[in-house]
């Protein structure tokens, strides 16, 4: 019996360890990004960011607070609506965060030049540990950074206001990777080995896609879906085949211009063709994410005017979106992604694997 109790308290501990190492976030779970702490009114100055996960219910799980002084600062500004996206790296692994590395309270900080005020990209993994992985101080100066994305293996690209996409690499020797659009873009996502991103620019709106995952030559963006001079595209999500994409759009959507809210498009073997429109209430959308593994996709989005998370069902064009939160005055939710997935840390694995050995070994010896 006391061999037996010996055991149970060496399984135990060993338990105890592995789950000290485990994630602050839950594969499953929604990370809603939100810009203000609720202590003081959103501004144009530098704004601290908070890494809200939820349960897809709505339930408020835990907060991750970015750091917003030091050297590893990363903000945004509290009033613009189109920065503060957040995507997960091209693996899974890792949330991918754009702003300003600088500290909080930093005066207009989206117009500041990127030498004073350098623009950054930062990870945190699933267990909720903060990198400032690559900054610039030549891109993106004099307005905003809005966007981030990596393929986890090291490499950064980021998005913004001008310059196009630019590869941040782990240096500020940025690199301009793309042409026309160059202004105005918003959400950037590693998909498969290839970069897309949402532009908003005049008649230029819509989705692009960048071939391959270049790091130096610059390459012309190639438009798949063309959402049209009235539209105003954010966050998207497509299937793992390419063939059904949502797009975040922050216009409300209305009966008679049939956009806004959340479009469905779906590709028909040549083209893109647009759906329908699902309704966000009297708001539009920016942040998105998008549960394909049922028989109907479940959507998650951001309000565009900062306030709401909602979700819904796509049953059609007359599906009803439900809101599952609201953000506390003083703070705006921004970008809205998916849990990154946990990878134990070669130590802990390491650490594990010699303490159940040990208990092998503890178990024979006494059998």
């Amino acid at each position: 019996m006391k061999t037996n109790i010996k055991i149970q308290a060496a399984t135990i501990a060993i338990v105890a360890l592995i789950t000290s190492a485990q994630a602050q976030f839950t594969a499953g779970n929604l990370v809603v990004l939100r810009d203000g702490d609720g202590s003081a009114p959103l501004s144009n100055a530098g704004t601290a960011i908070y890494l809200d996960q939820f349960t897809t219910s709505g339930v408020l799980v835990n907060s991750l607070a970015i750091p917003s002084t030091g050297s590893s600062a990363l903000v945004n500004s509290g009033t613009a609506t189109s920065e503060g996206a957040l995507n997960l790296s091209a693996n899974g692994q890792y949330l991918v965060v754009a702003g300003y590395n600088a500290a909080a309270g930093t005066a207009s900080i989206a117009s500041s030049a990127s030498a004073t005020v350098p623009r950054g990209v930062a990870t945190v993994n699933a267990s909720g540990n903060y990198t400032l992985a690559a900054t610039s101080s030549s891109f993106f100066s004099g307005n905003n950074i809005r966007s981030a994305a990596s393929d986890g293996a090291g490499n950064f690209w980021a998005a913004g206001a001008n310059t196009g996409v630019a590869y941040m690499g782990n240096n500020s020797a940025a690199t301009a990777v793309s042409a026309s659009p160059l202004t105005n873009l918003r959400v950037l996502q590693t998909i498969g080995n290839n970069l897309f991103y949402s532009s908003g620019s005049g008649s230029s709106r819509g989705i692009y896609e960048v071939v391959g995952n270049p790091t130096s030559v610059s390459t012309t963006a190639v438009g798949l879906i063309t959402n049209g001079a009235s539209a105003s595209p954010y966050d998207f999500a497509f299937n793992a085949n390419l063939t059904l994409a949502y797009v975040a759009d922050s216009t409300a959507y209305t009966t008679s211009s049939g956009i806004g809210g959340v479009e469905k498009w779906s590709y028909n073997g040549s083209a893109w063709v647009f759906d329908y429109s699902i309704s966000m209430g009297t708001n539009g959308a920016t942040g998105l994410a998008v549960d394909f593994s049922q028989a109907n996709p479940i959507i998650y989005a951001t309000s565009a005017d900062g306030k709401s998370l909602f979700d819904v069902t796509d049953t059609g064009s007359g599906s009803t979106a439900a809101l599952l939160d609201t953000a506390s005055a003083n703070e705006a939710f921004r970008g809205l992604d998916f849990s990154p997935t946990n990878v134990p840390e070669p130590a802990t694995v390491a650490l594990a694997g010699i303490g159940l050995a040990a208990l092998w070994n503890f178990r024979r010896r006494k059998s």
